[in-house]
């Protein structure tokens, strides 16, 4: 099982459980099957969770700890600065801003933990789930464009993962350069673009002048040499509207301009 899938899936079954309290390792397990059996995937279930998974796990339960212990810090720092306001200490109250500056720095870097894909620095699904979507829906008015790299299983075959690794990263830079965008890594070498602030015409721009970019330059790996492009679909989306709708659409679009591009290599072949 590749790691992208286990991430998609890993992905979707925290979604799902989300909602529920407490999650055991039995719930965990079932709904981690069902999401499998789902994608048409098979697996050891009992090899893969004596490697990837406890190690997702573990992190899981390092951010949730550090979180508590956050809660706590900032309850015991609010009850102080409550007795420094009453005493009037002026002292005190300088103590309590700085280990509160402290403490803030830190919930940001645990947020940049749960939300940043650690390839790219792109967002990553949960990030969408939990930040930009509500029951699966926009809340707001907005235009998605979905981009998938070009022949990046050859990239992979030919020069490797490494190679393969500083594409994607490579990729996802480029588009975070454009203003007033998020850029989420929605798995393997699939990014998910959404504005709720540029139009249609803004965002697909864009992408033309990327790979107008790229069709000028040459990706370099440890002496090989070798071209990068996108393919992308984009559309504009009302608040209410369900994201796999559109991603759906989006989809088909990203397809038809890969088609196309098949079929202009084969007349020039």
């Amino acid at each position: 099982m590749k790691h992208t899938e286990l991430k998609v899936v890993t992905d979707d079954t925290l979604k799902e459980l989300r909602s529920f309290d407490v999650i055991t390792p039995d719930l965990y397990h079932d709904a981690f099957a069902s999401k499998l059996k789902g994608m048409g995937i098979e697996t050891n279930l009992d090899v893969l969770s004596q490697n990837n998974v406890p190690l997702i796990l573990d992190k899981i339960l390092k951010i949730q700890k550090e979180t508590k212990e956050g809660a706590n810090s900032l309850k015991e720092n609010i009850d102080l600065a409550t007795v420094a306001i009453d005493n009037k200490d002026e002292e005190a109250l300088s103590a309590i801003k700085e280990h509160m500056s402290a403490l803030q720095e830190r919930i940001s870097a645990l947020e940049e933990e749960v939300y940043i894909d650690d390839l790219t620095k792109a967002y990553n699904r949960k990030w969408l789930f939990d930040k930009v979507l509500v029951n699966d829906k926009f809340d707001k008015n907005g235009v998605l464009t979905f981009i998938d790299l070009d022949k990046f299983k050859v990239i992979n075959d030919s020069y490797g993962h490494i190679a393969g690794d500083k594409v994607l990263f490579l990729i996802s830079n480029v588009l975070q350069k454009l203003e007033g965008v998020d850029v989420i890594r929605y798995g393997g070498d699939e990014f998910i673009m959404i504005s709720f602030e540029k139009d249609l015409e803004y965002i697909e721009d864009y992408i033309v002048k990327i790979n107008e970019g790229f069709r000028t330059k040459s990706f370099k790996f440890q002496g090989h040499t070798f071209k990068v492009s996108l393919s992308s679909g984009s559309s504009t989306f009302k608040a209410g509207r369900n994201f796999h709708e559109i991603t759906g659409l989006v989809d088909e679009k990203m397809y038809a301009v890969k088609r196309a591009k098949k079929e202009a290599e084969a007349l020039t072949a």
